[in-house]
């Protein structure tokens, strides 16, 4: 049984690995995804280290990066964090996970995006002297809506390799618009809102040298989305990473304090192939120094942040934020709070 384990392992790893060379055969183009909201960075931990998710495990914000993380967790870990992006949008993202021992690790996650109001207008095309040189009609405003919901598992199922996976669904609606039916030959009002199901798998194996792990995931795998008569592919990201602690490697024995260092290589969809490069420095497991930098992006670059962590009992709470430097915008920050109960 171990040996048919064993094998099943090596091909699914063997699997992850190829699945981007076969990618990479289709030329990259660039931009072209939708529901980007479900790339940006949850929580203030992850992002301070630069977005190395892959490596980085052990709380309810894997579900959003790398879900075999998940199988760490012992008993109930819950985080909920704000992101103020760019142009006045917030993003919003929460979890909650609950490790069941030998039965895996079981979570939900909601991601959430606030885009404010929106003016909502159309060509105008009649006659009036003043309303054709305005040039459109005000209609008012409207919203736009944009969340994903998910449902995650992970487990352990050899000594050093974890697995897991997450199934999401997710909504976007852009409002409605009025369009002349070809065939009916009138004009009707069409919702401009769309749903797909999403899926994340991962996994995470530490091959036995200090603390050092290794992953590799696929996130947003899903079909293509249509608006009408417009189709795009969701934000589908190859992604293999490593993390380890630093001070390992001359005091084995110390747990009090780490420096950990993480290294994630990104394939994206929509991109060219991406470097992200992590570090955090914890002092006495209860202070947490970290700073980070992107490679190959238009914008984004430099990342860095603290952490706070408090342990009463069985219970631990943690706080942490984040700053990113986003080039020609102003700066992202982000925060989250997280709690730990065992």
């Amino acid at each position: 049984m171990k040996k048919i384990i064993s094998i099943l392992t090596l091909m699914v790893v063997f699997g992850l690995f190829a699945v981007p060379d076969i990618s990479n055969a289709q030329p990259v183009k660039y931009g072209q995804a939708g529901m980007k909201f479900l790339t940006i960075d949850v929580g203030g931990r992850l992002a301070a280290m630069g977005g190395t998710a892959v490596g980085v495990a052990g709380d309810a914000s894997a579900m959003f990066t790398n879900p075999a993380g998940l199988s760490i967790i012992q008993g109930v870990d819950a985080m909920a964090g704000n992101t103020s992006w760019i142009a006045d949008i917030n993003h919003f993202g929460a979890a909650v996970a609950y490790g069941a021992g030998q039965l895996g690790t079981f979570g939900v996650s909601l991601v959430s995006m606030d885009y404010g109001e929106f003016t909502k207008t159309v060509p105008y095309s009649g006659f009036d002297p003043e309303d054709r040189a305005i040039g459109y009609i005000d209609q008012g405003t409207f919203t736009v809506t944009e969340y994903a919901f998910g449902l995650s598992y992970a487990r352990q199922i050899m000594s050093q390799f974890y697995i897991g996976g997450s199934v999401k669904y997710a909504y976007q609606n852009l409002g409605d618009v009025v369009i002349l039916d070809q065939f009916l030959g009138e004009e009707r009002k069409v919702e401009n809102d769309i749903s797909n199901l999403v899926f994340d798998f991962g996994t995470l194996y530490y091959p036995g040298f200090r603390d050092l792990r290794f992953g590799v995931t696929i996130r947003n795998f899903s079909n293509q989305a249509d608006y009408y008569d417009q189709r795009f592919e969701l934000p589908l990201t190859f992604d293999f990473g490593m993390a380890m602690d630093l001070m390992q490697l001359w005091s084995p024995g110390n747990n009090g304090n780490r420096i950990t260092l993480a290294v994630d290589a990104i394939h994206p969809r929509d991109y060219s192939e991406r470097l992200h490069t992590g570090l955090e420095y914890s002092f006495s497991n209860m202070l947490f120094l970290r700073g980070g930098y992107k490679f190959n992006y238009d914008e984004e670059g430099l990342t860095a942040g603290i952490g706070v962590r408090y342990g009463l009992q069985n219970v631990n709470m943690r706080v942490d934020y984040a700053y990113s430097a986003f080039g020609i915008f102003d700066a992202v920050h982000r925060f989250s709070l997280g709690v730990t109960l065992q």
